[in-house]
């Protein structure tokens, strides 16, 4: 090349197109199972805010709460103490979320500790095991054995854990 001639020499677009296939090779592979993979972490998060709506309400409202981990059906549902569904804030109707559909067409309740499938919060918000005190930490669902939502005893503190294989 000429010392006052601009642009790029076969080598330069040669390595840079290199580079750009390694990058894209790269992403590809990384974020290619992507879409179950940010369903399992979303529906983690979205059961984590349904559960605290859940303790803020019987908080707030000084009557119980309850939340049904349905495994067989895959779903879960909130309810107060008396029965009733509590009702969905985004759009009202009966809080109940069906999962294996729609947005969470991937992911499938594959477990819980809970006795009955039901967590509890009396009228202060504080956090029993199917109506029962439990001491330390509880497995509220496990989501395609790969997540975990775990709630802690006395404060209703929960946490999300990836589950090692």
């Amino acid at each position: 090349m000429r010392g006052n001639e601009r642009g790029f020499s076969l080598i330069e677009l040669i390595v840079a197109m290199v580079i750009i296939g390694i990058l894209s090779y790269v992403v590809v592979a990384k974020f290619g199972q992507t879409p179950e993979r940010v369903q399992f972490a979303s529906i983690a998060q979205k059961i984590v805010g349904d559960v605290r709506y859940a303790r803020e309400m019987a908080y707030s409202t000084h009557v119980g709460t309850r939340v049904y981990m349905d495994v067989q059906n895959n779903r879960y549902y909130l309810k107060w103490e008396t029965g009733a569904y509590l009702t969905n804030p985004l759009g009202g109707g009966d809080f109940v979320v069906q999962l294996g559909q729609g947005n969470f067409y991937a992911v499938k309740l594959t477990g819980t500790s809970l006795t009955g499938g039901r967590l509890d919060f009396d009228g202060s918000g504080k956090p029993l095991n199917s109506g029962a005190p439990f001491s330390g930490t509880l497995t509220l669902v496990t989501l395609n054995n790969t997540k975990r939502v775990v709630v802690t005893a006395n404060t209703g503190l929960l946490r999300i854990e990836d589950i090692q294989e």
